[in-house]
């Protein structure tokens, strides 16, 4: 009876249950009286024995039976020099597995020390402040006080940096592309596509009140004080597969005036512009309330401003809008920008996975978001900005500032910021080398998961602090910048 009781306790132990007590005095009782009530219940002698183990039986005295099982499973930034953020683990159960995911962009490294919480009475092998190499499977061993032993398989999943180099598939080669002038839309639904149009007296294409148009395979060189495409109450137009390009720019600095914009657009809805380059224009896309615009897959290279233009892309008086897989490179010699990403009067944009280098104005950011709740703003307060790399930036990396607010800045990462000369005598940063900035908001702001590495100026990373209500980020962590946007429009060896 005893040895068949044992062998269910040792049983039990094993299972997933809460720690569990047994009293060992009332468990001495049961196995003891049980016999002896079969003998039969008419002796005075078995009464005073029984009583006697009752009465024992008061005494408690409990044993700790300790359960094998991991409860938490988790690697902390804290323990870990080199991890950006928390790693927290799924455990199953059933199989004795924990999951994790590793994205490699929030760490320097996989040689890692995880905090593992099991019962108080039980140990772990190997020891959770060796720092072990999650590249692969790792097993841990769970042991009681009396030898027992459970194994946990941590199974880690890598997840890599997403570095984006699209190509446009099956563009047809320049020879099969018509030459053409500048052409004006007439109607509605008009497709313009597979044309090389050349222009120094007007704009490249021209949209007044057409809907549903469509621009596509098309490379477009402008002159003079025009623009690539220029329209106005185009709902629902298509841009895509377009390099257009200023050609009568200087070697360098900015061009004769801020009116030579590659694409501008007003009072058009719903517009789509995907794998478009755009190059050496005054500003590269230039929207002023178009509402829920989507914007994917855009290059740009050297923006010329002069003041107040020089973005890759700007925002003015809109409603919404996605601009996701994007890049611009400045040459800081070259360029003449202002703020790269620029959203003014205008809320709910996102601003995602993209590539900024350069900027070599004393007063551009990165990504600016202004004045979203003064006179004739649109759409209310908010934006997002979230997994853009930032390089060689001078004045600042981004901006909520003068009404704006719920501005969420999430795993941005900075490096190279620049202190000195910004690039053709035009001085130095007027911030000195500020990172994240947020004042005159409307409040909400938010710094999240965020990298700034090896900043010139390394006590000027917010200002001011206090009007963001979370700030999280790293300085310590390097990392290797997202691939810039590469659009082909040349002729493969098959075409």
């Amino acid at each position: 009876m005893y040895s068949w009781f044992g062998e269910k306790i040792r049983i039990m132990a094993k299972t997933r249950l809460q720690p569990m007590y047994f009293n060992t005095s009332l468990l001495f009782s049961i196995v003891l009286v049980f016999p002896l009530l079969q003998l039969g219940s008419c002796s005075s002698d078995y009464d005073i024995l029984s009583e006697s183990i009752i009465k024992d039986a008061t005494k408690e005295k409990s044993i700790f039976i300790p359960v094998l099982q991991i409860t938490e499973f988790i690697i902390q930034s804290i323990d870990n020099t080199g991890l950006n953020s928390d790693i927290v683990g799924v455990i199953d159960e059933e199989k004795n597995l924990i999951y994790i995911d590793i994205d490699t962009s929030s760490t320097s490294t996989l040689q890692l020390k995880p905090t593992i919480t099991v019962d108080s009475a039980s140990t772990v092998t190997p020891d959770t402040s060796t720092p072990q190499d999650f590249s692969e499977e790792v097993t841990y061993t769970v042991t009681t006080e009396n030898g027992e032993e459970e194994n946990y398989t941590v199974i880690p999943i890598i997840v890599e940096p997403e570095n984006v180099e699209p190509e446009i598939v099956e563009t047809p080669c320049s020879s099969n592309r018509e030459d053409s002038g500048p052409i004006i839309v007439t109607e509605h639904n008009q497709r313009i596509e597979n044309l090389h149009i050349r222009t120094s007296n007007q704009y490249g294409i021209e949209i007044n009140g057409f809907t549903g148009v469509v621009i596509s395979n098309c490379i477009i060189e402008y002159t003079g004080a025009y623009m690539g495409i220029k329209f106005s109450e185009a709902d629902n137009l298509t841009i895509e597969n377009c390099s257009i390009k200023y050609t009568d720019a200087p070697s360098s600095g900015p061009l004769a005036d801020a009116t030579r914009n590659c694409i501008e657009g007003f009072d058009s809805q719903n517009l789509v512009i995907t794998r478009v380059k755009v190059e050496d224009g005054s500003t590269g896309i230039r929207l002023d309330q178009c509402d829920e615009s989507v914007l994917t897959y855009i290059e740009g290279h050297n923006m010329r401003g002069p003041f107040p233009r020089g973005q890759l892309v700007q925002y003015d008086k809109c409603i919404g809008g996605l601009l996701e897989y994007f890049s611009v490179i400045n040459d800081r010699e070259i360029a003449w920008t202002e703020d790269n990403i620029s959203i003014y009067k205008s809320a709910g944009q996102q601003i995602k996975k993209g590539l900024i280098v350069g900027n070599n104005s004393p007063r551009g950011v990165g990504v600016m978001i202004e004045d979203q709740n003064t006179e004739g703003a649109r759409g209310g307060i908010g934006a997002l900005v979230e997994d853009v790399d930032f390089l060689e930036m001078g004045n600042g990396v981004a901006s909520s500032v003068e009404g704006s607010g719920n501005v969420t800045f999430n795993r941005l990462r900075a490096k190279e910021i620049i202190c000195g000369e910004l690039g053709q005598n035009r001085g130095k940063a007027e911030s000195n080398a500020l990172i994240f900035a947020a004042f005159e908001t409307a409040g909400g702001n938010k710094i999240t998961d965020c990298l700034v590495y090896d900043s010139c100026n390394p006590t000027n990373i917010i200002w001011p602090e206090y009007s963001f209500e979370v700030v999280d980020y790293k300085d310590d962590i390097d990392f290797e910048p997202r691939a810039p946007i590469v659009l082909d429009f040349g002729c493969s060896a098959t075409n």
